[in-house]
């Protein structure tokens, strides 16, 4: 069912159940009101007639009730009361009797001294209010009861309901056409909107609606058009993406391609057996040396690859005793190279994937202890920070030109190229680095002076404890 046949739907729906409520609730009302009316004007009547007799029977002889009779048939006459029926009896039968003697044949409840009791009555006569009252004279009762006539407050409800059916269905009518034509105009936007996502969807995707209405439709049209023109961009990066993908393989088989030819050409030479002792020496140890070359090559892409899938388990860790591991694994190799290794960290604790981390930290200090040819200082400063924590790695090296610093975290690039492969570097660890911080919502910067150093900020979001108090 088509979004225009539901809005006529329920338009109409929507008119016939207001405009029906609406109107049964005024008949109804206007019916209960002019019933109450007609009720208490009956009411007012009957007291008028029983006024009358407690009159007479006060003036007269208490046992003479000729008096009251010959009243009676008096307002009979002159349609004084406006009764449908009226019945007068004592405890002996009846004494005076209008009307037929069917309309009051109904059992009441006997009433208290001084008032009377009524009941709402319908049957063949029509709808009607029957009244007894009782009235004292000496030693004995008499019974006045009366019926009063409503049928005229029934007919005009039913008039009014037969007419107010002929005008619903008018309105009923007129209702579903005017639906109709207001849901064709209400849905043009969105039909319009419509074939332009089937064009889209069809390639072209250079198509837009524009709708220029200032209502939802138009803000859905503008929303998707800028929804669009970001689909045409995430397309051509897709397609920018696919080519560094592309651009990635070849330089990572030009980086197998390299070692691969070297152990190749020195193996063959030690299979040929001319080398001296040296030689072979040479030989053998470059062949271990780019195989461990190729090994962290592996290792590194792997990890890159699977960053991409595998979810991180955080991990409450304590800033000081994380960066005093990193110290004790790392300050050996350091020193034989003359650096000096110093991490510090603070008391509290921070939530993160702490072996990936230090992978992080292990490759910027490796990277930092390659800018060092003469020896130097890296230090290591771990703090918290709202919501998480941040590593500053700060060395004294060679320092960076500021045109490469938006380019150190891509694959395979290197900024000195020479000094990377012979120091058994491929490019892939500031792109694995940049991988993890990304998962930890975080980010990563650098800043250098050429020939002064580097400072690298990693910032980490987690659950930071601000306290140490769980320690």
């Amino acid at each position: 069912m088509s979004f225009r046949l539901k809005l006529m739907i329920t338009i109409s729906l929507l008119i016939a159940v207001s405009f029906g409520i609406g109107g049964t609730l005024i008949i109804t009302t206007s019916f209960n009101t002019t019933l109450q009316q007609e009720r208490q004007t009956a009411l007012t009547s009957f007291e008028s007639v029983q006024n009358t007799l407690y009159l007479l029977n006060s003036l007269g002889a208490q046992t003479d009730f000729d008096g009251l009779s010959e009243a009676l048939s008096q307002m009979s006459t002159q349609n004084y009361g406006q009764w449908q029926a009226l019945l007068l009896r004592n405890n002996e039968g009846r004494m005076f009797r209008s009307g037929e003697e069917e309309l009051l044949n109904y059992d009441l409840p006997a009433p208290e001294s001084g008032q009377c009791s009524y009941l709402s009555v319908s049957d063949q006569f029509g709808h009607g209010l029957v009244i007894l009252s009782v009235i004292p004279t000496g030693e004995s009762e008499l019974e006045l009861t009366a019926r009063f006539d409503l049928s005229d407050v029934y007919n005009l409800r039913d008039l009014q309901q037969r007419l107010y059916f002929i005008v619903y269905i008018a309105v009923v009518l007129f209702g579903i056409a005017a639906s109709v034509a207001l849901s064709f105009a209400l849905t043009r936007p969105l039909r319009r909107l419509l074939a332009t996502v089937r064009r889209i969807a069809a390639g072209d995707l250079s198509t837009r609606s524009n709708i220029a209405t200032n209502d939802e439709f138009g803000q859905l049209s503008r929303d998707f058009d800028v929804m669009a023109d970001r689909l045409q961009e995430n397309i051509s990066r897709l397609e920018s993406d696919m080519q560094r993908q592309e651009n990635f393989m070849g330089a990572f088989a030009h980086e197998l391609k390299t070692p691969m030819t070297s152990i190749i050409g020195f193996s063959d030479l030690l299979r040929q057996g001319n080398l001296d002792e040296n030689s072979r020496m040479m030989a053998a140890d470059y062949i271990h040396s780019e195989g461990h070359r190729l090994e962290r090559l592996s290792f590194k892409l792997l990890e890159l690859l699977l960053l991409k899938k595998d979810e991180l388990e955080l991990k409450r860790v304590r800033l000081n005793v994380f960066v005093a591991e990193i110290e004790r694994a790392l300050s050996p190799a350091l020193k034989a190279k003359g650096i000096r290794l110093v991490c510090r960290g603070e008391h509290q604790r921070a939530v993160f994937e702490p072996d990936l981390v230090k992978s992080v930290l292990y490759n910027l200090v490796d990277n930092a202890s390659k800018a060092m040819d003469g020896g130097g200082i890296i230090a290591v400063q771990a703090v918290s920070i709202l919501d998480g924590c941040q590593f500053h790695v700060v060395d004294n090296g060679h320092g960076m030109e500021q045109e490469e610093l938006s380019k150190i975290t891509e694959a395979f690039y290197r900024v000195d190229k020479a000094r990377a492969r012979s120091q058994g570097g491929a490019g892939l660890g500031l792109a694995l680095c940049k991988q993890i911080v990304e998962l930890h919502d975080g980010s990563i910067n650098f800043t250098s002076v050429p020939g002064k150093g580097t400072h690298v900020t990693v910032t980490l979001y987690g659950k930071a404890v601000r306290k140490d108090a769980q320690a």
